[in-house]
């Protein structure tokens, strides 16, 4: 029985594991380089070998140190922070090395009997976290497929399973870029879905229990993951009756709702012991983004052509307008659906980096695409009842499909950019298989490769702000110097009392309205002493939360001449700007304490024409 969607189900799987391995043959330094373990995947994976291997998931030792020496190349480290006792806190939750743990431990082991180094970034550890990834998308389609013959037939359950496989960016995060956690919580929260089904058809604590465990479990690797609550409290809610029916179930159950509780907790603790033993608190929040709930990106989340969900992703339009006509003809799924769809799209539209880095259109969404398959199937359904729309939106469907494909090919290609994309450069682009160079003019400023400043016909000629240290009410006048012996008689003295010079702090707002700016901070700087420590220009962006972002510090140590009066100048380009209201901040940093004397600090902004 169910032929077609086993086939299916084979079939997809089949081809998530040979594009995989196609990408893992066709990049020689993959594993030698360990770029199957990098980046953000990094992050996520480094509580397994520090716990594990080396009983240091504080990394307070110096087996850190020589990993990253050894496996540099494809992997900066940018992953802790600094906690309490001399340990580090791992910035990414642990939830995703739970899901990957039996795994490690066969790479584990698979190293050590065979002669690579059991040092967790050997060749094995990474097979096992490329293995482990497969696993997961293998796994999450085969509970869909279990989940979706509860709705449909079995062609239509072919159809809906091939359409999310082939038809999202799902492919894109199964396949080329399947580390991060998103196909892993789509298998959970698929997973999430059957036991909810499972129970409100037979009540019983153990059901009650692992959907605990599993909301837990996807909570502690995406903290926004919490919103899969909505499911099974809501479930088979349609209406006041419905929902009285509900409440006197749980309460006849109270008991399960226990159960299901416990088991969030029960694994949800094992993230908050981990920031209780690195960070000395219950709850540590490390990332330089965060969430604005009160002013959520939700146009530009949807929309936008630099990472718009239904842009990039057109076919689960169809899946919302579906979730939308189920109010008509599935009630009882109408408004857990409707809930979760705005309480997760709200959670994503609220995080800060709205558009989540390099990625292929919003991946964010990935995980919910098992719930988004139900309606996206009964909009199938409903649509094709009559024979002239039924081959009308296949075709629609059959270009979806294409477009997801091709756009993937060119996002591996290098044509479709995953952070730098415009509505210009996106047209210019549409349907090609090659990049002019001067194409790529269209596409927003590549703040790491951008031209130098002196160079840049790009931008308008400077404006100029002085910055009048000598008035400057934050500056001790003890530390004004009327006199070193050289013209201009006017200095700041910076030494280890007063370590900050020339502040440039203003709302970017207010200098522009373009979405980024170049500046260049100069400055005169007369040092004394040829035993001179550290001293710095920095740059950076101070959020509504007061957090630093986008910092950049030009030690300019080397540039200075003992006895000498030299000018120094500094360049530096804005990052994303998460809100309009940020500021922008230039200073002078002397945390070397050395004595420096500066004056005529000037800074010269220049906005794109």
């Amino acid at each position: 029985m169910n032929r077609l969607s086993k086939y299916t189900f084979l079939f997809i799987s089949a081809v998530f594991v040979f594009i995989k391995l196609q990408q893992v043959f066709s990049i020689e330094p993959f594993i030698r380089e360990s770029y199957a373990i990098s980046w953000d995947n990094y992050g996520y994976y480094l509580h397994l070998p520090a716990t594990l291997i080396y009983k240091d998931p504080g990394i307070t030792e110096h087996w850190i140190d020589s990993l990253n020496n050894k496996y540099e190349p494809g992997r900066p480290f940018y992953q802790v922070w600094d906690g309490v006792n001399g340990r580090k806190v791992n910035v990414y939750p642990v939830g995703l090395a739970i899901c990957n743990l039996p795994f490690f431990l066969a790479g584990h082991l698979f190293a050590k009997i065979f002669g690579y180094p059991p040092d967790g970034l050997s060749p094995p550890y990474q097979w096992a976290m490329i293995f482990s990834a497969l696993f997961y998308a293998i796994l999450g389609f085969w509970l869909l497929r279990k989940l979706l013959l509860r709705f449909f037939n079995d062609s239509n359950t072919s159809i809906v399973m091939a359409l999310i496989a082939v038809g999202t960016n799902l492919y894109y995060y199964a396949t080329y870029n399947d580390l991060l956690p998103h196909i892993h919580l789509f298998a959970v929260d698929c997973g999430i879905l059957l036991l909810t089904i499972k129970w409100h058809e037979r009540p019983d604590r153990k059901t009650s229990l692992y959907i605990g465990m599993l909301i837990g479990l996807a909570t502690i690797t995406r903290p926004s993951e919490i919103v899969w609550l909505i499911i099974p409290l809501l479930w088979n809610i349609s209406g006041i009756p419905s929902l009285k029916e509900k409440m006197k179930l749980l309460a006849r159950n109270f008991s399960h709702v226990l159960l299901l509780v416990f088991g969030m907790m029960a694994v949800g603790s094992i993230q908050l012991f981990y920031w209780k033993y690195t960070s000395g608190h219950w709850f540590s929040f490390n990332h330089t983004e965060g969430f604005d709930f009160f002013s959520p990106f939700t146009w530009k989340v949807l929309f936008s052509y630099k990472k718009g969900w239904l842009l990039y992703t057109p076919i689960m339009a169809l899946a919302v307008a579906g979730l939308l006509l189920s109010w008509k003809w599935k009630k009882n799924l109408f408004i857990p659906f409707l809930l979760f769809f705005l309480a997760n799209l709200w959670f994503i539209s609220s995080w800060e980096c709205w558009w989540y880095a390099g990625s292929f259109g919003q991946r964010a969404f990935v995980q919910s695409y098992g719930l988004m398959a139900i309606p996206l199937g009964y909009f199938i359904e409903i649509v094709s009842v009559k024979k002239v729309i039924r081959i009308f939106g296949s075709f629609i469907l059959l270009f979806f499909v294409w477009l997801n494909l091709f756009q993937t090919w060119q996002m591996n290609n290098d044509i479709l950019s995953d952070q730098l994309m415009t509505k210009d450069y996106y047209w210019k682009i549409f349907g090609r298989t090659e990049v002019k160079p001067e194409w790529r003019k269209l596409m927003e400023i590549d703040r790491g490769n951008a031209v130098p400043l002196d160079v840049d016909v790009s931008v308008k000629d400077p404006r100029e702000i002085k910055i009048d240290i000598e008035h400057d009410g934050s500056i001790p006048q003890s530390q004004i110097i009327d006199s070193i012996g050289i013209p201009p008689m006017k200095y700041l003295k910076l030494n280890k009392d007063f370590q900050f010079g020339g502040v440039f702090r203003q709302k970017f707002s207010s200098l522009t309205s373009k979405d980024y700016l170049r500046v260049r901070y100069s400055v005169w700087v007369y040092v004394n002493d040829s035993s001179l420590n550290p001293c710095l220009i920095s740059f950076a962006m101070i959020g509504r939360r007061g957090q630093t972002y986008g910092y950049q510090p030009v030690d300019i140590t080397h540039r200075t001449e003992v006895g000498h009066r030299i000018h120094i100048t500094a360049d530096y380009i804005t990052p994303v700007i998460l809100h309009e209201d940020d500021e922008l901040i230039v200073d002078v940093f002397n945390p070397g304490g050395s004595t420096i004397f500066m004056n005529e600090p000037e800074i010269e902004i220049y906005e794109p024409k």
